[in-house]
């Protein structure tokens, strides 16, 4: 799996079509690490490559590789196919991969896009278990809004942490939910920082 020439040149036209400014991008790590993002449209992988060349990889409901050019496309461009109904072990097992092969992972832990109007779904587990069983920082990134053609998107890119705490340990229950409430917490302290860092902007252009 890798990412293709292509990619490049089509980003530049993606990102014409929409634009987008990023706010803290130095904190998009340049090693292995598994990248949770909030969700809106189909479109949101895209705005990744703006950060990464090559080693960007993508957990992406099986659904969207039933047209052979669509599956194609996806796969050349890092996409891993995962059954969003089912414990998908192949799927895991292709994360875990990548993850091992110190290349950085995107899961967007909502499970499916946001059409709720709230700032974050509720999470579903897994993304933080792969986290502690490879042992990979985590990387928060918040869109601000909802990708729309000519009108720019705004993200950012949260502090990397670490859930060192349940390393090399037989997790409970309540880890699990310690787990994901960890990075919920994480995810939506981004966000209130992006907020925050809008409306700073907003009365500087008053």
């Amino acid at each position: 799996m890798h990412n293709p020439f292509y990619i490049r040149p089509g980003y530049f036209l993606f990102s014409l079509i929409f634009p987008s400014k990023a706010y803290c991008k130095e904190n998009f790590p340049k090693e292995k690490a598994l990248i949770v993002a909030n969700h809106y449209t189909a479109t949101d992988p895209a705005f990744f490559y703006r950060f990464a060349k090559r080693d960007l990889f993508f957990l992406c409901k099986k659904e969207a590789f039933k047209n052979k050019i669509a599956s194609a496309f996806l796969t050349e461009a890092g996409a891993i196919p995962i059954d969003r109904d089912a414990n998908d072990l192949r799927a895991l097992m292709n994360a875990m991969k990548v993850l091992k092969e110190g290349k950085r992972l995107v899961i967007f832990p909502e499970g499916t896009r946001n059409r709720t109007g709230e700032e974050l779904q509720e999470l579903k587990s897994g993304a933080g278990l792969l986290a502690v069983k490879m042992k990979v920082p985590i990387v928060p990134v918040m869109f601000y809004n909802r990708a729309k053609i000519f009108r720019r998107t705004y993200l950012i890119v949260g502090e990397p942490f670490e859930l060192s705490e349940f390393y090399d340990r037989k997790l409970q229950k309540d880890d699990f939910t310690k787990i994901d409430a960890i990075i919920r917490e994480k995810m939506l302290a981004a966000r209130e920082k992006l907020v925050r860092l809008r409306e700073e902007k907003k009365r500087k252009c008053r």
